[in-house]
């Protein structure tokens, strides 16, 4: 009888309860995670806290979660994100470029549709729930579309880096290849900066063309910006902010600049916190107002506070070749698909002493005791 009746309140507690304590969960999860938690988005009904997760409740989410069990099961780093580097061509020259850094890669084809089709398949049968489409310039590869289509959507979610010069052209395609998320760059709120600062005249208006059409479309759309100590001083983080509140972005993803590409020689840049830290501090007021779009920091994310830095411990980089480095920012390479299945490549990759482990010092590319051992 005793049994009976604890079964029974259990019952009955986790029916009035149970809501109220799993959307405290969400909210601490998202906190912890993102250092806000309001939803940003909803789309296609599902609650978005940020481009850079699955939407909450949706398919791709409830892989994540399964991912990070059978994680935990085989004591074992699973991927759960992936950047893929689908050209090496883009319309811009942007100063703090992380892709082309001098590296002559003259003469190297880029994967085949069949062959990105192919490591797709292979990234979601390793556990990524997490697909970020980025290049080059993205959008100037014709067959994008069937890239897209290619992509398990049960299984992951799909998001889309590009400058935005052919996002207003391209933007329906993309819909209709179930395309989730689409972050466009903006390095100033300033037409003449930004245009300046990527050698291209006309972008920030063209950007700003895709962005109102993508949001006219339904995707979650956010805007992703590179800080500089000097951009930052200069008040271009809080103009960035009210300018994505202006054009109803839902949120703005914001990189501190790191030494590597055409800022490799920036040695301001490593061991350098101070300046970051003012910059995640500076925007707490805005995370706090829902009229404002979700602010989430590349620095945050890979700090102690998060997950750390997650190179080749739940994350890799795959250049338009093939090749398999451990995020975008360290161009050493780990192994080519086309030479051997991706499942060992990420075995070697994530069984290194450097990489078994996040770091929660912060990114490892700003770190001179990382540098100097690579």
């Amino acid at each position: 009888m005793h049994s009976l009746f604890n079964s029974l309140r259990l019952k009955w507690f986790l029916a009035t309860r149970a809501l109220d304590y799993s959307a405290d969960f969400v909210e601490t999860l998202y906190k912890i995670y993102l250092n806000h938690n309001k939803i940003i988005h909803f789309r296609n009904g599902y609650p978005v806290y940020s481009l850079s997760t699955p939407a909450l409740f949706s398919k791709p989410a409830a892989h994540f979660i399964a991912r990070a069990l059978y994680r935990t099961i085989q004591n074992k780093n699973l991927p759960n994100l992936m950047s893929f580097a689908i050209n090496d061509v883009c319309n811009a020259t942007c100063q703090h470029c992380s892709f082309f850094e001098g590296v002559d890669e003259q003469g190297r084809e880029i994967l085949t549709l069949p062959q990105a089709k192919k490591l797709i398949q292979d990234a979601q049968e390793l556990g990524v729930s997490v697909v970020n489409i980025v290049g080059g310039e993205p959008l100037q590869r014709e067959d994008l579309g069937d890239i897209l289509n290619g992509v398990d959507k049960d299984l992951s979610t799909t998001v889309l880096f590009t400058n935005g010069w052919h996002l207003q052209d391209r933007a329906k395609e993309l819909k209709q290849s179930h395309l989730d998320s689409i972050y466009v760059s903006l390095d100033s709120s300033d037409r003449e900066k930004h245009d300046d600062f990527r050698q291209k005249q006309g972008l920030f208006e063209r950007a700003i063309a895709g962005i109102e059409k993508a949001k006219r479309l339904g995707f979650s759309v956010g805007i992703s910006t590179t800080m500089t100590p000097e951009s930052y001083q200069a008040g271009e983080l809080q103009n960035i902010t009210r300018l994505a509140k202006e054009i109803g972005a839902h949120e703005v993803l914001v990189f501190d600049a790191l030494p590597t590409g055409r800022y490799q020689n920036r040695m301001d840049l490593v061991d350098n916190p101070e300046w970051v830290e003012e910059m995640m501090r500076s925007v707490k007021r805005y995370n706090q107002n829902d009229k404002y779009p979700g602010i989430v920091f590349f620095a945050y994310f890979t700090s102690h506070r998060s997950v750390g830095c997650s190179c080749g411990t739940s994350y890799f980089y795959v250049s338009p070749y093939g090749d398999i480095m451990s995020c975008d920012f360290n161009h050493r390479k780990f192994g080519n698909i086309l030479e051997e299945p991706l499942w060992k490549i990420w075995e070697r990759l994530t069984t290194l002493p450097e990489f078994c482990q996040a770091k929660w010092g912060g990114c490892k590319v700003k770190s001179s005791e990382f540098l100097v051992k690579n």
